[in-house]
């Protein structure tokens, strides 16, 4: 893999594959912008080159149609916030642009007037592309979709870690037709990723939540064959319990992932642990109805909605004995407290021993938000921008938009 540091870029027009899928609110205002803030580095590396640079990205899931609610527009204006630029709009006759620094958003690449325009913009500028998923050329990974991005610039930069496990135009097909590289965030991904999976320090300790089996089985699986410990929690803790006969009330699990849980729980018997106690409620969450009690103590209508205080204690135990950690998935519904305190307690505990005792991973959407939520961003090893890709790549498998750059 080539990477773009070592690459010859003076003076080029730099298109790079970014991930800013960052949430709206229902007003088209950022909620966050951890993702933003991560690609600033490679921005200010290429301007560093006298490149002009194109930033392309999707938000949400247009599957093909100009939703207006999931323009990049917020994303363009955040972005020039944040590099001290001014911020401007096209308009398909614009003819020619001011050579103050600016951030540029443009709209239709297909139209032909976003080529006349690119032409006209100084190197000093950086543009912003509209939302790539308004083209169904996107995600069918089409040729001419990829051929009409290639068009546009003389180098292609994978900088889009947390999408190079799907295979799209802008992350695949794209890469037959320019000068291809791997940029830093990706790089570091890689590196910090690799790290875990080739030499991991011992005790290497792997927590997992969050609720889907079917998307973190072959993650554990591959991870378990290293880990020293697994702590589980959220709705992969609640399958295993129930697989093994306890009674998990009215908590959400899916059925059809039992066979999983059972095989993981074969395959890692003496490296799982579970949850000794849980907080619960009953459905509708009334403040009267929560409790903390033993895991074998759940009643038929309640909800387990956190780990329990004991469980806490024990995993916090773990995890302060740990060299390596590796974390994706909340403890339980950290969004609404007082179901957010386990999750919460980890992260502090993550932050405490990363950075020093241990090399601290974290991943996965939800997590990285508990992490900043618990102030710990700063002292953990690798925050990845990552969630599925993170998983897929270590679970072993093979992403698209890292075999496009082989």
């Amino acid at each position: 893999m080539k990477f773009l540091n070592s690459a010859s870029i003076k003076n080029k027009t730099v298109l790079v594959r970014i991930d800013v899928n960052e949430p709206l609110d229902a007003h088209q205002h950022l909620i966050d912008d951890f993702r933003i803030q991560a690609i600033l580095p490679t921005v200010k590396f290429l301007h560093k080159n006298g490149c002009k640079v194109i930033l392309c990205s999707h938000l949400g899931r247009p599957d093909g149609s100009w939703d207006k609610t999931l323009s990049l527009k917020p994303i363009a204006e955040r972005l020039a916030t944040l590099l001290e630029l001014k911020f401007t709009q096209s308009a398909k006759s614009v003819t020619s642009f001011p050579a103050d620094h600016l951030v540029f958003f443009t709209g239709n690449i297909e139209d032909g007037q976003t080529k006349l325009a690119l032409d006209k913009v100084s190197c000093k500028n950086v543009v912003v592309l509209e939302n790539l998923r308004f083209y169904k050329g996107e995600d069918e990974n089409s040729p001419f979709f990829a051929k009409r991005l290639a068009e546009l610039a003389d180098v292609y930069v994978n900088d889009a870690f947390a999408v190079s496990h799907r295979a799209s135009a802008s992350v695949s097909a794209i890469t037959k037709y320019l000068p291809s590289y791997a940029g830093p965030l990706l790089e570091k991904e890689i590196r910090n990723l690799d790290r875990v999976l080739k030499n991991p320090a011992h005790p290497f300790v792997v927590m997992m939540g969050g609720i889907k089996m079917a998307d973190k089985a072959k993650t554990l699986q591959n991870l378990g064959k290293q880990a020293d410990i697994v702590l589980l929690g959220g709705g992969l803790a609640n399958l295993i319990l129930k697989s093994t006969g306890v009674n998990i009330g009215k908590s959400l699990v899916d059925l059809n992932e039992e066979a999983l849980a059972k095989q993981l729980l074969q395959n890692y018997k003496d490296k799982i642990i579970l949850p000794k106690d849980a907080v619960v409620a009953n459905k509708k969450m009334t403040p009267a109805s929560i409790r903390a009690t033993p895991i074998y103590d759940v009643k038929d209508h309640e909800v387990i909605l956190d780990i329990g205080p004991q469980t806490i204690l024990e995993y916090a135990r773990i995890l302060k004995t740990a060299k390596t950690i590796v974390w994706n998935g909340p403890m339980g519904h950290f969004e609404v407290k007082p179901f957010h305190t386990g999750t919460m307690a980890l992260a502090r505990i993550i932050g405490a021993v990363s950075s020093g005792r241990a090399f601290g991973v974290v991943g996965g959407g939800e997590t990285a938000t508990a992490i900043r939520q618990a102030h710990q961003a700063s002292y953990i090893d690798h925050l990845s921008t990552g969630g599925g890709a993170m998983l897929e790549y270590l679970a072993g498998n093979k992403l698209p938009g890292l075999v496009a750059l082989g």
